[in-house]
């Protein structure tokens, strides 16, 4: 298979094909799925580092909550669960931008929770980064907007 063209959209390739002995090219288009029109793993990094950027310490579930809060009036177009903001959180703690340290007490009875908090080297790469991720949000709902005119027109 030999991809010819390719954009953020769709993508166009040759493939031989052979029928009754005969080989010929025959060249397809595919529509590239929606999730990678949006970079999920990015939108789920810049989405934690703005909750912590708020000042306040959270831990994994209460990011995940306010996530779900923000789609609460439109369904995800990819899945998000607790394993996905932990290995965010994970992440970005590999990267140094976040910060983490447990709480609780095992002695009376109390379930640890790992408490995370954004570090100065988070804050710099949110406010430098953020802008660029939503401009490339935007030119893609630009995108988006053209394929649903063309579609229904």
């Amino acid at each position: 298979m030999l991809i010819t063209f390719w954009n953020k959209l769709s993508y166009t390739y040759n493939i031989k094909c052979k029928i009754g002995g005969e080989v010929f090219l025959d060249r397809r288009t595919r529509m590239v799925a929606p999730r990678n029109i949006i970079n999920a793993k990015q939108l789920y990094s810049f989405y934690v580092l703005k909750e912590l950027s708020k000042g306040h310490e959270v831990f994994g579930n209460k990011v995940l909550e306010a996530f779900r809060d923000e789609f609460s009036s439109a369904p995800l177009p990819f899945p998000v669960s607790s394993s996905t903001i932990y290995d965010t959180l994970y992440d970005l703690e590999q990267k140094g931008l976040v910060t983490s340290y447990w709480i609780g007490d095992d002695f009376i009875n109390k379930r640890t929770k790992k408490m995370y908090r954004i570090t100065d080297e988070g804050k710099e790469y949110y406010k430098l980064h953020v802008a660029d991720y939503v401009d490339a949000l935007r030119k893609n709902k630009s995108i988006i907007d053209i394929l649903i005119k063309m579609l229904t027109n």
